[in-house]
């Protein structure tokens, strides 16, 4: 494949947070900032002051991923991983689940296991609900039919690129992070109009630091179109990405 144009992306921040954490992933809104670790979501102000952590319980599962927030309501994907140690790859499932932003209660879940078994990040845009997962490499796009998520498509990025650590879609353009591959990254693709099994090339990148882990998920700061707060464990750092082209 020719090589992936790459653009500067400059970090301008590294927060600390004093209370709460960012482990998996972040969702930004005007007036709030959330957070999720492996098991609860966090809700900041929009200067990093915890206001609230909510362990999230759902039977079957007990790994959050990276959120994603749209109209009041926070959307995750959960995965049941090791306990005490012990994993039984019988026992997996992939569960999506909707939450109500104002007090992070559980509204709606989705049981997609027949599908997926391992997701982490979710996207919802308003239309679609977008899925990464790890076994069935590629990011995943559901329609709702009723009460149900039904998968129509799946963009099939280079194998190279390796598991998605955090998704956002804008416009015709959606984002995925990566970590655990040979292309390491924030990357770009355009939105083709119709999925099909084709691999689908980025158009473009920025390289994203690993300040204290591996990426994680990340999230557009509103109003701020090229800036980024990464999810970094007990840290979030800001980014400001340079969007014209090389």
């Amino acid at each position: 494949m020719p090589p992936v144009p790459e653009l500067q992306a400059r970090l301008l921040e590294e927060r600390q947070l004093t209370k709460g954490a960012a482990g998996q992933g972040l969702a930004l809104t005007a007036e709030h900032y959330f957070t999720s670790t492996t098991h609860s979501i966090c809700r900041f102000d929009t200067q990093w002051k915890l206001l609230e952590e909510k362990a999230i319980r759902i039977d079957g599962v007990n790994h959050l991923g990276a959120i994603h927030h749209h109209d009041g309501f926070l959307w995750v994907g959960l995965l049941n991983g090791p306990q005490d140690d012990k994993y039984d790859k019988a026992n997996d499932r992939a569960i999506v689940a909707k939450i109500r932003a104002s007090d992070l209660s559980v509204v709606q879940t989705w049981d997609i296991t027949k599908d997926l078994t391992w997701i982490d990040p979710v996207c919802f845009d308003g239309q679609h609900l977008w899925v990464g997962d790890l076994r069935d490499l590629g990011i995943h796009r559901y329609r709702t039919e009723g009460h149900r998520l039904v998968r129509d498509g799946v963009l099939r990025y280079p194998k190279p690129m390796h598991f998605s650590q955090g998704l956002r879609v804008v416009g015709k353009k959606l984002y995925s992070i990566h970590t655990f591959g040979e292309m390491k990254g924030l990357f770009e693709f355009d939105l083709p109009d119709t999925l099909t099994a084709a691999i689908q090339q980025p158009t473009r990148f920025w390289k994203i630091q690993e300040t204290t882990m591996h990426l994680e998920g990340f999230d557009f700061i509103p109003g701020r179109p090229n800036e980024i707060w990464h999810a970094q464990g007990k840290q979030v750092d800001r980014y400001e990405l340079n969007l014209s082209n090389p």
